[in-house]
């Protein structure tokens, strides 16, 4: 069996077996401006494509004759139009007349060469839906500035003119300078530098298998941002990390908004805590634990930061303060709530900064709580908002400027309508892969949910990453933007972000609403400061907001507009890749939330295509 044997040539395309469909195109025009990697565009159409670029050196001589002429012509042109009066055209004809002036200045200076340059491509898939997609993509680029023919007839030559025989037969030239030669390449990065890591996807532009290690030596931090519109693969994505994540020893703490992540959790071995009213589990964000930092001996250091701590729940209550009204605390209110946790904690439970403080110590070895070991210390009763409250309502019977706090957050006193989180603590982080924290019970329209968001965060900084710090850890939050919606919380949860990161600890901001970061000065600071950013599908209407703050030309934002589902533009430490999560079809049913899928997609599986 010859090569000829496995081609079937038509005049509108050819069908190469294996790869398919084939349909090749050459390009007889370029826009008139044009940007660094301007062919990358065509690689993200949705199939394979190939682009060939033959290049020829032209002779500069003839082309500065060439433009000079021109340059005559148009001359003539302005002379005969200013004659007759219009002037309609003279703007353009002086445009152009600038132009070629300053091609003809270059060439004749050496700071340009001319090439005579033939670029070719050719679009291939074995599936015709996906290739005919394809094709039409290609074909509206040529509205963009590019003018694009079909090699009508010619697909056989255009075949060949391409890797990897990549003979130039075809022969279309067009005239290229060398900046707007070296302006093509390079299209993307070949691969992605990091060779260890979790396996996250396909760079759909080269095939290559794309790791990510979220501490990495280039990254500045292990922070990480996902964006993508409903339906963009935004919760696919971050599943598949989780699940992968986990079997490289990455432990996991996912603080779930809509309860999206309960299936997949309890598939890989982690434990599912609901939170709400009816819920036995119970957190209590007054709790205080020592934390551990490595100091430049490699040794460890634990600690107690009680200040920290009381600076916390100062931003807690006054956050609780302000969830029902739109008066802002004044300076004496706040004064005073520091004022009463610092009694609290110093005074009336004296924790100081040595562990010890945090145990009370027996006579005689007993049973911990279990019962599976012998102890000699025990926890001591920690505070709850209870006992801050019951400070505050003391000192309101002696100061009147303190009985509107006292109105404001008597509702998150136990037994108030809001009072879950005034409670002892009887969670306890066990040893499981991944903790996840269900908060879709809450109810939304009276905020609890959002408190419950940040009480799950208190608990979490406390209890997992102040801890362990030579072990991986990375926190989830899915549905960020809602945290951005309050001023209070969303300067807590951008100083989360930040503690995480001082403390190692990786973070994971997920959002379909990207104009709530673009709007608000500390969503701004966690995408500015997440060393790692992934812009899946966008929305036309986040346009400006999107190309401002991530610095994207207007081109790039209208092919992230056309992504597909899970399709990313990765930017990390400083390198950008483009990729694609493919899942295994076990992993397929957990990770995705479409739940009805169309005959196309199931075809596809059926036959184990990829998607790109």
């Amino acid at each position: 069996m010859t090569l000829a044997d496995g081609i079937v040539v038509n005049s509108t395309e050819i069908y190469v077996s294996p790869s398919g469909f084939t349909k090749t195109y050459y390009v007889t025009g370029l826009p008139s401006t044009i940007h660094f990697g301007y062919l990358n565009r065509f690689f993200h159409v949705g199939a394979d494509v190939h682009i060939s670029i033959h290049v020829e050196p032209a002779d500069s001589t003839l082309a500065i004759s060439k433009r000079t002429k021109m340059m005559t012509r148009l001359e003539a042109e302005i002379l005969a139009e200013q004659k007759a009066g219009t002037n309609k055209a003279i703007a353009f004809y002086q445009q152009e007349y600038q132009l070629l002036e300053k091609e003809r200045e270059e060439l004749r200076l050496g700071v340009e060469r001319l090439f005579y340059t033939t670029i070719i491509f050719a679009v291939s898939s074995p599936n015709r839906e996906e290739f005919l997609s394809a094709c039409e993509r290609i074909e509206r680029e040529g509205f963009e500035g590019f003018m694009i023919r079909q090699a009508y007839q010619e697909h056989d030559l255009g075949f060949r003119s391409v890797a990897p025989i990549g003979e130039n037969l075809l022969r279309h030239p067009i005239e290229m300078t060398s900046s707007a030669l070296a302006n093509a390449f390079p299209f993307t990065n070949s691969r992605f530098s990091h060779e260890y890591g979790i396996p996250i996807g396909i760079d759909w532009s080269s095939g290559h298998l794309n790791r990510y290690d979220p501490w990495h030596e280039k990254l500045a931090n292990s922070n990480m941002i996902i964006i993508g519109t409903s339906g963009a693969g935004k919760s696919y994505l971050v599943k598949g990390l989780v699940a992968r994540g986990a079997a490289f020893g990455i432990r996991f703490v996912i603080i779930d908004y809509e309860g999206e992540y309960t299936a997949v959790v309890k598939a890989l071995g982690g434990a599912s805590i609901r939170i709400d009213e009816r819920s036995p589990y119970r957190m209590n964000p007054f709790e205080l634990e020592e934390e551990e930092e490595k100091l430049q001996d490699g040794t460890l250091h634990r600690f107690v930061d009680v200040k920290e701590k009381i600076s916390e729940m100062e931003r807690f209550i006054v956050s609780m303060a302000h969830l029902h009204s739109g008066d802002r605390l004044d300076a004496y209110n706040a004064a005073a709530i520091n004022t009463l946790l610092q009694t609290l904690y110093e005074e009336d439970f004296c924790f100081t900064s040595d562990p010890e403080s945090l145990y009370e110590k027996r006579d005689s070895w007993e049973r911990n709580a279990n019962g599976d070991r012998l102890i000699l210390r025990v926890k001591r009763q920690q505070p709850c908002f209870s006992d801050f409250f019951a400070k505050l309502e003391q000192k309101a019977e002696t100061d009147p400027r303190l009985e509107e706090l006292v109105m404001r957050l008597r509702r998150f006193h136990r037994g108030g309508t809001e009072g879950m989180f005034d409670c002892y603590s009887n969670v306890e982080l066990s040893d499981a892969p991944i903790i996840h924290f269900d908060l879709s019970s809450l109810p939304e329209k009276s905020h609890a949910r959002r408190l419950g968001m940040q009480v799950t965060f208190e608990w979490v900084l406390e209890k997992f990453i102040k801890k362990n710090v030579h072990i991986k850890k990375c926190v989830v939050s899915d549905e960020t933007q809602k945290m951005l919606e309050l001023e209070d919380t969303a300067r807590f949860i951008e100083d989360v972000f930040r503690r995480i990161r001082k403390r190692s600890g990786a973070a994971v901001a997920a959002s379909q609403d990207f104009r709530k970061f673009a709007d608000n000065e500390f969503g701004r600071a966690i995408v500015q400061n997440s060393a790692t950013k992934v812009l899946l599908r966008q929305d036309k209407n986040d346009k400006a907001a999107v190309m401002e703050v991530f610095g994207l030309e207007e081109r790039e934002f209208d092919d992230l507009v056309g992504y597909r589902k899970g399709m990313g533009r990765w930017w990390a430490g400083g390198e950008v890749f483009y990729n694609v999560l493919n899942s295994f079809a076990e992993e397929e049913q957990l990770f995705s939330t479409t739940f009805v899928q169309s005959e196309h997609q199931l075809a596809l599986q059926r036959d184990r295509v990829m998607i790109r």
